[in-house]
Formats: C-alpha cells, sequence, structure tokens
C-alpha cells in the first residue's frame, strides 16, 4: 500500500488531494502523449514514444484533446454546484450540457457517438427554441441515438469518468456511483458504458483514497451475471497487451486495453523515481495500442496517477501541457483544489 491514509472528519487529507490532482494531471498528460499516435497502428517496441505533437490532426506537442476538455467541463460544474458539488443536480448537469455544446462547435476531434448525442441534443432544443441544449436534451438524444444504434457503446464517457467521481471522494458510495452514472448517461446509456464508468470510477476513487489501484473495486455495484462477464474481461486484459485489445474505440477495449497497460506494471513501487518510471511505462503502453491511443492513455493516466500523484508525471511532460480552454498544468491543479478544498464528509445524520 502506498501512501494509504484515512480522510480527515472534515475533508480530505494533503495526500488524497494530492493524488486527486495527480488523477487529473495524469489523465491530461496521457490524452497528449497519445494524441500524435492516434488512428494509426500500433507502434513498435523499437520506436520511442513521447509528447512530440502532430499527427493526424496536427496536435502541437503537449496539447490535450476532447478527453480532457470535456473533463474539464465536468469539474467546472462541479465546482459551480452549490448543493455539495452534486452532478446530478439539474443546474449542475444543465452547464455541463451548454458548455459541451459550446465547445463542440469549434473542436477539430470528438467521438462518434459523442459527436451524434450532441447533434441530436442541439435538434431537440431548438425544437422548442432554445438555442442551446440542456441536460434533459441530451439524455433523450443519449436514449435516442441508443435505440437506433444499440451496438454502438463508444469510450467517450469513460475518458471523463475520473472528473465525474471527484466531487464524491467523501461521499457515500451510492451517491458515488448515482454521480458516475448521471454524468455518463448524459451522452451513453450502453451498459457496457454505464458500467465500466462505474468499474473505472470506483476504481480512481480508491486509487485517491488509499494510494491502491483495484480496478475489482466496484464489481459488487453490478449484477450478478454482468459481474462475471467483466471479471473474465478484467482477467483477459491482464493476460494481454493494450496493442492487443484493438477495437478500443469500444468502451470495453478501451477498458481492457488501459488496464493491460497498469496490470503490466505493477506492483506500483516505493520510490518517487521508480514510480515515475512505472507511470512513464505505463502511458507509453497505451499510446502504443493504437487507433484510439488519447483515450486509452488518458483512461490509463486517470487511475495510475490517481495512485501516484501529479509527480510522477515527468516534469518536461507538465511543463508543456496545455489545451482547451486555455488552460496549462497550473489551471488543472487550480480547478481540481478549488473543487476539493471545500468538499467536506457529510454529517453522520444525513442520508
Amino acid at each position: 500500500m502506498i501512501n494509504a491514509a484515512p480522510h480527515t472528519e472534515t475533508g480530505l487529507t494533503p495526500e488524497q488531494r494530492r493524488r486527486a490532482a495527480g488523477s487529473v494531471i495524469a489523465a491530461a498528460t496521457g490524452d497528449a502523449l497519445g494524441a500524435p499516435y492516434e488512428f494509426q497502428a500500433p507502434v513498435v517496441e523499437s520506436e520511442d514514444i513521447d509528447m512530440i505533437g502532430g499527427g493526424i490532426l496536427d496536435w502541437q506537442p503537449g496539447e490535450w484533446t476532447d478527453d480532457t476538455s470535456m473533463a474539464i467541463v465536468v469539474l467546472e460544474a462541479a465546482v459551480s454546484a452549490s448543493d455539495r458539488h452534486d452532478l446530478r443536480v439539474e443546474s449542475a448537469q444543465d452547464q455541463i450540457a451548454r458548455e459541451w455544446y459550446s465547445w463542440s462547435l469549434g473542436t477539430p476531434d470528438i467521438g462518434a457517438l459523442t459527436s451524434q448525442v450532441i447533434r441530436r441534443a442541439t435538434d431537440r432544443a431548438r425544437t422548442e427554441d432554445h438555442y442551446a441544449p440542456r441536460a434533459r436534451d441530451f439524455r433523450a438524444a443519449a436514449i435516442s441515438a441508443y435505440e437506433e444504434l444499440e451496438a454502438s457503446a463508444g469510450n467517450g464517457s469513460l475518458m471523463r469518468t475520473h472528473a465525474a467521481v471527484m466531487p464524491y471522494l467523501l461521499a457515500s458510495d451510492d451517491d458515488a456511483a448515482a454521480g458516475i452514472d448521471a454524468v455518463c448517461r448524459l451522452t451513453h446509456v450502453h451498459p457496457d458504458a454505464t458500467e465500466a464508468c462505474m468499474l473505472w470510477g470506483f476504481a480512481v476513487r480508491h486509487a485517491v483514497l488509499t494510494g491502491e489501484i483495484d480496478v475489482r473495486r466496484g464489481l459488487d455495484r453490478l449484477d450478478a451475471e454482468r459481474r462475471d462477464l467483466w471479471t473474465s474481461r478484467i482477467e483477459e486484459a491482464e493476460r494481454g497487451t493494450p496493442a492487443f485489445f484493438r477495437r478500443n474505440g469500444w468502451v470495453v477495449g478501451a477498458f481492457q486495453a488501459s488496464w493491460a497497460a497498469i496490470a503490466g506494471v505493477m506492483p506500483l513501487p516505493e520510490d518517487k523515481f521508480a514510480q515515475r518510471d512505472t507511470l512513464v511505462a505505463a502511458l507509453e503502453s497505451a499510446a502504443r495500442a493504437g487507433y484510439d491511443t488519447d483515450t486509452v492513455a488518458c483512461i490509463t493516466g486517470a487511475l495510475i496517477g490517481a495512485a501516484l500523484g501529479p509527480k510522477a508525471v515527468p516534469p518536461e511532460w507538465r511543463r508543456v501541457l496545455f489545451g482547451w480552454p486555455g488552460y496549462e498544468t497550473d489551471e488543472l491543479r487550480g480547478l481540481i483544489d478549488r473543487l476539493l478544498g471545500s468538499l467536506t464528509a457529510p454529517a453522520d445524520d444525513e442520508d
């Protein structure tokens, strides 16, 4: 166990806050690292992986993609939410819907299913004479897309589930599960997507609180049949490498590729320099997977960064990290600090 510490009666410990920042920063780092390799075949071991920029969409070195941009919107909504930063509140979800829509108008990169949901939500809003879609438009659009494209289970919600769980680090398991699910269902309602988010969200939460990585932590949130299915998927990932799961635009493939990258570097070391090498190895392995590399590396970073903290990210990568909406690493840290600084444990008599 690395740096495990219980939270205080009123809030998170400094170590837990550090690890939460690590999740957000490492996720953005993985996103930017994988961006230039997206839509391409797996990278062979003889070739280096680095924060080079470029790629099909011509990213700048250190520039993150839609993965981090959409996560930032979730975190900002959590900061703004007046009711204990609860993302289940309709006003918080309306803010997410509005800001995702605004961001989508200028982004060069957006997942196919997410893009379709935003288009459908926008069309639905305008039939009711609203310029920008609201949360209810997003939820209806997500259901409509699922009903017409039932086999579609993209990874767009998994790439930002680490942001969705941050307001619930001190909440009950039931509240955390409900918050994760509410944000997921704004765009993705396929059971593979909702369950992947539940498992990864609980794993990130556990890593922030204890310093341990346990991707099975949320299995008891699933029914028995689905629990068995996900157990076999996790075990399959532990036997493979990220490049083995080539259908990583599918949420299950992205989950398995990311877990394969982390499982391949376990157990986590105690030495801080070895921790940096471990995080780098996991992110590089994820970026080598090919195809949806930014998302696989982002998901990987969200979990391993939640256990190791931001200093496990090489400083040369942290220095160049940037992206929409004009943020750099310091702004990411400031955003998570604003959220966590006002989190408190609920009183014993609260439901």
